[in-house]
């Protein structure tokens, strides 16, 4: 087995590359962590993702969740490639920012938010075809029931995240409202205090 992360934090699971089926696959496993995250907290995270993934199953561009392993663990789909990060502006093709406002908008039409977009190490880019992919969802909730009133802002939240990304990585394909909506975001930023300097000069195009 291979390990991929290992952060050490409270409520971090250790990422592993473990074989299957004569392939492989990525295993987020909680039962090396503490007491309390492996007994409680890891088996109620692990069930949570488990239950999104389902949902999302069949969407291109989203890793399939093969199952839960001694309830503290969830295996993977594991897709070869890179993070988004790893890329600079004007290697990938405008297809790549047009597929993945796809794969958005269809884990948004099962009633799913990802929450966490404005990462760019869950946006992954495939080997294979690079084609994207969007990964952990550790942070996503459903927004039927009683998240229900909330959707359409958590929504947004999601595009936001890859407004940012279009800004940094595709600026020729933003619109005078993606403009707009850029200066919105970095000025409501500001008054973020959980991570104040998550917008740079370089992510704002004016």
């Amino acid at each position: 087995m291979t390990v991929l992360r290992d952060k050490g934090g409270f409520l971090s699971p250790v990422i592993r590359l473990v074989p299957r089926d004569g392939g492989q696959a990525v295993l987020k496993d909680f039962r090396s962590r503490n007491p309390l995250t492996r007994a409680v907290l890891g088996p109620i995270l692990v069930r949570r993702e488990f239950a999104i993934l389902r949902r999302l199953e069949g969407i291109p561009g989203v890793p399939k969740a093969y199952g839960i392993v001694d309830g503290r663990a969830l295996l993977l789909e594991y897709v070869p490639g890179r993070t988004l990060g790893k890329f600079r502006p004007g290697e990938l093709p405008d297809s790549f920012y047009a597929a993945l406002e796809e794969t958005l908008d269809a884990i948004h039409r099962r009633g799913v938010v990802h929450l966490d977009l404005r990462q760019k190490k869950n946006i992954l880019v495939a080997d294979r075809d690079r084609r994207p992919h969007i990964i952990d969802f550790a942070n996503a909730a459903r927004v039927d029931g009683a998240l229900g009133i909330l959707g359409g802002n958590l929504k947004a939240v999601d595009r936001g995240g890859l407004l940012k990304f279009k800004a940094r990585f595709f600026p020729h394909l933003l619109t005078a409202s993606d403009r707009s909506a850029l200066k919105r975001q970095a000025s409501l930023r500001k008054f973020w205090i959980f991570s104040p300097h998550t917008v740079r000069e370089r992510d704002v195009v004016w």
